[in-house]
């Protein structure tokens, strides 16, 4: 625009001052002539840098989420192809799943046993029941024979030695009952013994089978965003493991942001119309508006440490912000791509015909390929 404005300016002073000499082409005259569009091009120019601002740092960022598996065992069975598109919950492979299902059906049947040794313990603790209640009647008895054979020794007529065997035989009726006890509520506590409403063996099985059933599905390997399959290495017979990417999915979302320099974002709001070109669609003008302007940089964080922080001595050239933009249209644009934006702020809207025109000649310069072969 602005050589288009030149040559329309070096016609007319052609006409005035050489073909019809309307005007004297004196030493004055040409310092005039040739200072007017010099001060006319800088203060264009100064304008649109302020009004206008623009960034040749324009660049595309996509997340991406490296699939890692939560179990390990061999890839039987991939289910994508690299670069296809895939939705949340699309299966991407299969990992052989005999393994975690014999695991789960061991468990299941620990269960059962588990349940069965309960019972047999019930039945278990009913006899020693009916046991104690036997010794308990015997002890009885054996007290009262002690007691008789004590009376008789104190009259005289009775035998110290059947008072010992009695003596004896309630000691060891009494142990026995002891021993009775101490059995019937070791069974008791394991029986009565319970979590969320299950016996304790029971309900540890239980959580185990959980754990089973939860590896068992995670066998099965699924998308956990929108996105496209990227970087897909793996092969059947391929171990995952935990720890090892097997893949990666480029997120459909996109951030486009430019980095400006400090002094250009004082004019620029949330909304303000933008225009950029990528080098990758020559010729193309994709439309938007700024989304946010990330007033943050790494220079001025400091990161927890024991290091007194410095500032280097030398001149530092002031850092740049990061301005992100939003899109009309939701026209994907290549992860990575690079291109320059205009920002058209609130005022000085005569002047944008002028950045317009300039911009769409920088997208027709990105059909040039200049390199010598």
């Amino acid at each position: 625009m602005l050589e288009l404005g030149l040559i329309v300016y070096s016609l007319a002073v052609w006409l005035v001052f050489i073909k019809y000499e309307l005007i004297t082409w004196s030493t004055t005259n040409k310092i005039i002539v040739f200072t007017i569009p010099v001060v006319a091009i800088v203060i264009i120019v100064l304008l649109m840098n302020i009004f206008m601002p623009t960034s040749n740092d324009v660049r595309v960022f996509n997340k991406t989420v490296q699939i890692k598996t939560n179990v390990r065992g061999r890839i039987q069975d991939i289910r994508v192809e690299p670069l296809e598109k895939v939705s949340v919950g699309d299966t991407l492979f299969i990992i052989e799943q005999k393994p975690f299902i014999a695991q789960l059906e061991g468990i299941k049947a620990s269960i059962e046993k588990a349940a069965a040794s309960i019972k047999g313990q019930s039945k278990e603790l009913d006899a020693l029941l009916q046991q104690r209640k036997v010794a308990q009647t015997q002890l009885d008895l054996a007290l009262k024979r002690k007691q008789q054979f004590k009376d008789l020794v104190d009259y005289g007529a009775g035998n110290k030695f059947d008072l010992e065997n009695a003596e004896s035989t309630v000691e060891q009726l009494r142990a026995e009952l002891a021993r009775l006890n101490a059995k019937a509520a070791s069974l008791l506590i394991g029986i009565e013994a319970e979590y969320d409403g299950n016996q304790v063996s029971v309900a540890e099985l239980m959580a185990k089978a959980e754990k089973a059933k939860w590896e068992l599905e995670q066998t099965i390997v699924r998308a956990p965003i929108d996105g496209t399959i990227i970087n897909l290495q793996v092969r059947p017979g391929t171990m995952a493991l935990p720890v090892m990417a097997v893949m990666t999915i480029v997120e459909d979302r996109q951030d486009i942001v430019a980095s400006f320099d400090q002094n250009e974002l004082h004019r620029i709001e949330k909304g303000d119309e933008v225009e950029i070109t990528f080098i990758t669609k020559p010729g193309h003008i994709v439309h938007g508006v700024v989304d946010n302007v990330i007033w943050a940089s790494s220079r001025g964080q400091l990161l927890p440490s024991g290091i007194i922080p410095k500032i280097d001595q030398e001149m530092q050239k002031p850092g740049k912000y990061i301005v992100k933009f939003k899109m009309n249209s939701e026209t994907p644009i290549p992860m990575g791509a690079n291109g320059m934006v205009a920002v058209y702020t609130s005022s000085t809207e005569p002047l944008y015909i002028v950045r317009k025109v300039m911009v769409r000649i920088s997208a027709k310069f990105n059909y040039l390929i200049l390199k010598a072969h």
